[in-house]
């Protein structure tokens, strides 16, 4: 027989309650994370050249997975660093500095990846 998977305490009732979270985190994020407003202003700076250089479809696609990889990346580097924070409750741990490290890394492989990426489709561009 079917038993009800038991609910958890902050588990969300509804989609749109799981949205209005996530709107949340991503407000709170920018308000508070000064990489994300600068991930935020690069990424007008890269949709206003797309447009003036009139990327096609293919460059669009590219662009945006490029962008949102970016920010859902430095999105988790941001709770794992609230998490560590709240874990180590202040006091020096290696560990915490290590994962921090690592997962500013992330943020830091990742922005180049987009960089690399930035620069190969815009490159030919640039050349007309």
């Amino acid at each position: 027989m079917n038993q009800p998977s038991p609910q958890h305490p902050f588990k969300s009732k509804s989609f749109f309650n799981s949205l209005g979270y996530a709107c949340n985190g991503i407000k709170s994020a920018l308000l508070s994370e000064r990489n994300l407003r600068t991930h935020a202003g690069l990424t007008v700076m890269v949709i206003a050249a797309g447009c003036y250089f009139q990327v096609v479809t293919w460059e669009w696609a590219i662009l945006s997975l490029c962008i949102m990889v970016m920010v859902a990346v430095e999105l988790l580097n941001t709770a794992l660093e609230y998490l560590v924070d709240m874990l180590v409750d202040g006091q020096h741990s290696e560990h915490a500095k290590q994962v921090k490290d690592i997962a500013a890394g992330a943020c830091l492989t990742t922005a180049l990846g987009a960089v690399i990426t930035g620069s190969i489709i815009f490159w030919p561009h640039l050349l007309k």
